[in-house]
């Protein structure tokens, strides 16, 4: 009974690790440009490889919204979105996905704030793409759809053809929702 009992604590022993950094994975509350910028200056999430800062201008004012690591997880990290009013960050959402690649605002349609997507590898060779919108107060997830490998690489095929074999020249650009139906390849 000895001999199982210290197997059982040989065993759990390594298995129970306390990270003695608790500061680099977990963010400040409340949720604040101020609070995020400070914790990412002391390392907060130093460990992670997705980039802590995004920027781009969703309301077409000249001046970039800023997107700043709260999280991170295997294919990206969850950013909180802000904007900037008369010398205050506003923030615009607490939970946007996003990864390596840059959020991209979609053209807006008489609307002061657009649109934008967000791209995250989703472990197979294909990304996710998610459509964010501005629900009037804050932006949401409006939706997603999964973007194949083999999507891609045809895409890469087509965009790399040389013009004169008949093949028809096209952007590398994943297209968003709007332009291909939801839940599916065309």
């Amino acid at each position: 009974m000895k001999s199982l009992l210290l197997l059982c604590l040989l065993i759990w022993q390594p298995c129970y690790a306390v990270d003695p950094d608790t500061d680099s994975w977990k963010h400040p509350e409340p949720i604040t440009y101020e609070s995020l910028r400070t914790w990412h200056a002391r390392g907060g999430l130093g460990k992670y490889q997705w980039p802590k800062e995004h920027k781009a201008d969703l309301n077409g004012d000249g001046k970039d919204e800023v997107f700043l690591g709260v999280s991170g997880f295997g294919r990206g990290m969850v950013y909180a979105l802000f904007t900037e009013r008369k010398g205050e960050w506003i923030i615009l959402s607490e939970e946007i996905e996003g990864s390596h690649h840059s959020f991209e605002p979609i053209p807006a349609k008489n609307k002061p704030w657009r649109d934008f997507r967000s791209l995250l590898p989703n472990g197979r060779g294909g990304l996710i793409e998610t459509i964010y919108a501005r629900n009037g107060k804050q932006y949401t997830a409006k939706s997603a759809r999964e973007i194949t490998a083999k999507e891609l690489h045809n895409d890469q095929e087509e965009t790399n053809a040389e013009p004169d074999s008949g093949a028809k020249r096209r952007s590398t650009t994943v297209p968003t929702a709007e332009s291909k139906p939801a839940g599916g390849t065309p």
